[in-house]
């Protein structure tokens, strides 16, 4: 499951930079500290390595932007920015010597966010270099962190972290091909809330709410770690159980069903126990749509309610 409350990285102080320099030449370590010593505006606490030691480093302390003296002509840089870029902790500026315009573009292409060469380093450009690279990680990560929030929206449920329905379905899908695909049975259960509007009048929607998650923590503990809990809509709720046919899964359904009854919700002042679930039971065989396969465990769930609810009943079979 993935975890809804993802972490940014915390935005930096626009006066106040971490750098590491990683460059074998003493001198010209000294060269860039001077540099930097020399802006007034901005405080760098740079920390410095003429060893190649880049992992001890970065595992002490992540820095704002790593800067990385590279003669380009030498095979081993392009190694270091790699080790560098594969840590995914900071951004590269590059102080290079003996390159060309072909190395800077490989070194770019490998992950740096600037290259500079040494001949030509000023402070100014190297000021706004780090500053720059900085905030175009800062972006990359918020982007990052933005697209994982709205993956894990389209395939969670926001109240019970199961499954979301699009997910549920779309992992249906890839279960019913697989199952063609290699001929392995797999079966699917559908499953409602007895009377769950009379919980919601009698005890509130937040008590109503708290007896939904629980109802998933119930469901996802009971099943093995390979099935698949979603929340198909309102109180209802969908499990897929690949590698399973249907004595199994009716087995695995009627533990639901226990588990459940046994379930005590503490929730706004009240105690919610006593809930009880109907299930529909179905195994797949070959049904010519998804639709189809959904079906006919919902008409098992029709009848278990019809027959007095708290129970499983099996949908109507396609074969025999």
């Amino acid at each position: 499951m993935i975890d809804s409350e993802l972490s940014l990285p915390a935005p930096g102080d626009a006066q106040n930079l971490s750098i590491l320099l990683f460059d074998p030449d003493d001198g010209y370590r000294e060269v860039v500290r001077g540099m930097l010593m020399q802006q007034h505006e901005i405080t760098f606490d740079m920390r410095e390595t003429a060893a190649d030691d880049i992992d001890g480093e970065l595992t002490k302390a992540a820095p704002d932007v790593v800067v990385l003296g590279l003669d380009l002509q030498q095979s081993t840089s392009m190694e270091w920015l790699q080790k560098i870029r594969e840590k995914e902790v900071a951004p590269v500026v590059i102080l290079a010597t003996g390159g060309d315009e072909q190395s800077a573009v490989a070194a770019m292409k490998k992950g740096a966010y600037d290259y500079i060469p040494k001949a030509y380093l000023t402070l100014d450009q190297l000021t706004k270099s780090l500053i720059n690279a900085r905030e175009k990680w800062r972006l990359l990560k918020e982007t990052e962190h933005l697209q994982a929030r709205l993956q894990h929206m389209a395939m969670y449920d926001a109240l019970t972290e199961t499954l979301s329905r699009r997910a549920l379905i779309q992992q249906l899908e890839a279960e019913i091909q697989r199952a063609r695909r290699h001929s392995r049975q797999f079966s699917i259960l559908m499953l409602d809330i007895d009377h769950f509007k009379k919980v919601n009048d009698t005890y509130g929607h937040i008590a109503g709410d708290a007896v939904l998650r629980e109802l998933a923590l119930t469901l996802i503990s009971t099943t093995r770690r390979s099935d698949y809990v979603g929340r198909y809509g309102g109180e209802e709720f969908m499990v897929l159980l690949p590698e399973t046919p249907l004595d199994k899964a009716t087995l695995l359904a009627e533990k639901l069903r226990k588990a459940v009854s046994e379930m005590v919700v503490h929730a706004e002042g009240h105690t919610v126990k006593n809930t009880t679930i109907s299930l529909g039971v179905a195994a797949f065989e070959d049904d010519p749509s998804v639709e189809s396969f959904i079906n006919r465990s919902d008409q098992g769930l029709y009848k278990a309610k019809n027959n007095g609810r708290n129970q499983v009943q099996h949908g109507p079979f396609r074969k025999g």
